[in-house]
């Protein structure tokens, strides 16, 4: 039992292996928040999707500040402590963590709850979103305590058990969601007991996983109140204050600059475009999720070369991704806002335009964050996000109040945020260790991408129309656009996809 949990795998079985499994779990769940969005987007008023999703939005954007910022110290740590062998530090860190949530969710979610009506009529600027808030403070308790028990899975990079408790959360929420629908009795607040149901179910199931396996070995370890152990913990959690602070408004700014500037209605359309938008996480999100702990290990044994091959490989591959996917955002916007959301969401793909040749700078900026949290340099990170958040906020500000631009100002001034934080992170990663383009590569591919998506833009109109009745059959024009170029770019890419297995399996220890 403990062989499995602290298992020394090479770095390459690791990315195959995990990331398959990642992939598999990606494919379970991915379905699920669209068909969810789907369900109330086609049952409920725009106005109250709108306020639903702010609100999760301000939960989320809340919910920093559950834990004393100790849970990302505690991913850091944890692969640290299984290389130096330090078995006793891990259960006194978790305890460490686990006893700091306990204590700061209960309050905030009492505050919140208290004060639903003053944020529902000053923020939200509705008097509905205050029954909305009080429901999901208790949806703010359950997914705050999901977010520390699973980081422990996440830390030890046991992904069967992560992606088990994700897929339980998201499952009951949907079965509820759709009994509901099926029932004519779905509301904005049973969609929230959904979710808050969702997550009490993922909770228990974290519970059982955990006796099953890990128990003994918990019991078995004990707990160290040395001083250095705390100390090391709270001095990495407090850049993580810093840092988690930013960027979690820097991620939930959008949205609620968007409600209180333009509107609900406004709102709605900024949250589809948003989803439309994140559709390439579930390709990406598998694999740059295990970037963090496994460039920890690696920093662990100082072991620069491998971190030198995992730089190079994920930029090759996630920027080429990212492109491919950017551009045909661009060519097909109209075409995936109707086809996934209906026709009513059409204005959500003018947003996308403007946005997606600028996804493989997001992509980038996210590779490099990750690398920066995995080799310790979380007070450069914070810096970087900080600077990025203020021209992001003076960008959008600017755009929406100055120029008039409405929407597509907020959006502009997203990508500008974008840009700055790419080129900082990069410059200070660049530092640590060099990041080789592989330009023959890239330039390929762009040429590529870019005689594709002219050929689909000329075309695209002989066989789409861009209207409900004919959802289904542009549901299959799409299927198969995306196959066809996929299997061109793989074509042209064959040698370097045969080459790929030999460069994971080359960041190994």
């Amino acid at each position: 039992m403990d062989g499995e949990l602290l298992a020394d795998q090479p770095l390459g079985h690791k990315l195959i292996k995990k990331g398959s499994w990642l992939y598999f779990f990606m494919i379970m769940t991915a379905p699920v928040g669209y068909l969810l969005k789907v369900i109330i987007s086609n049952t409920l008023s725009v106005e109250d999707v709108g306020i639903f999703y702010s609100v999760l939005g301000f939960i989320m954007l809340v919910s920093i500040y559950n834990d004393l910022w100790l849970t990302e110290a505690l991913q850091y740590f944890l692969p640290k402590y299984r290389i130096e062998r330090k078995y006793d530090h891990y259960k006194t860190i978790i305890v460490l963590t686990l006893i700091a949530q306990v204590t700061l969710w209960i309050g905030i979610a009492i505050g919140m709850y208290f004060w639903a009506d003053w944020l529902a009529i000053h923020h939200f600027k509705s008097a509905e979103a205050g029954q909305i808030i009080r429901t999901l403070c208790f949806y703010f308790i359950g997914i705050n305590i999901i977010q520390v028990l699973t980081s422990i899975y996440y830390a030890f990079q046991d992904v069967k058990r992560y992606g088990r408790i994700d897929i339980s959360r998201l499952y009951v929420t949907l079965w509820f969601t759709v009994f509901f629908w099926l029932t004519h009795s779905i509301t904005v607040g049973n969609f929230s007991t959904a979710r808050i149901i969702g997550v009490g179910v993922s909770i228990l199931v974290w519970c059982l996983l955990l006796s099953k396996k890990y128990k003994e070995t918990f019991v078995k370890w004990r707990i160290l109140f040395q001083k250095d152990i705390i100390k090391k913990q709270l001095k990495y959690a407090f850049w993580i204050f810093l840092s988690a602070n930013t960027w979690l408004v820097l991620t939930q700014l959008d949205q609620q600059l968007v409600i209180n500037l333009l509107g609900p209605t406004a709102a709605w359309y900024f949250t589809n475009y948003l989803s439309i938008l994140s559709v390439y996480t579930v390709i990406t999100a598998p694999i740059l999720s295990l970037v963090f702990p496994i460039v920890s290990e690696i920093m662990a044994k100082k072991d620069s070369t491998k971190l030198e091959l995992l730089q190079n490989t994920l930029y090759k591959y996630f920027s080429v991704f990212a492109l491919s996917i950017g551009w045909l955002f661009f060519v097909l916007g109209p075409e995936i806002a109707v086809i996934l959301f209906g026709q009513k969401f059409f204005n959500s793909w003018e947003l996308l335009m403007y946005s997606s040749p600028f996804l493989v700078i997001n992509v980038l900026f996210t590779i490099n964050f990750w690398i920066l949290a995995g080799t310790g340099n979380v007070k450069q990170r914070t810096k970087i996000l900080a600077i990025g958040l203020l021209i992001t906020l003076i960008s959008m500000i600017t755009f929406i109040t100055v120029f008039k631009r409405g929407l597509i100002g907020a959006v502009v001034g997203t990508i500008i945020g974008w840009i700055v934080l790419w080129l900082l992170s990069f410059k200070t990663i660049n530092k640590i260790q060099k990041i080789t383009f592989n330009r023959a590569f890239l330039i390929k591919n762009i040429v590529t991408i870019g005689i594709m998506c002219i050929g689909i833009r000329l075309w695209k109109n002989n066989f789409f129309v861009l209207e409900n009745i004919y959802r289904y059959r542009n549901i299959g024009y799409l299927i198969t656009i995306l196959v066809s170029y996929y299997l061109i770019m793989a074509g042209v890419n064959y040698t370097s996809v045969k080459l790929l297995n030999k460069e994971i399996r080359a960041v190994k220890s």
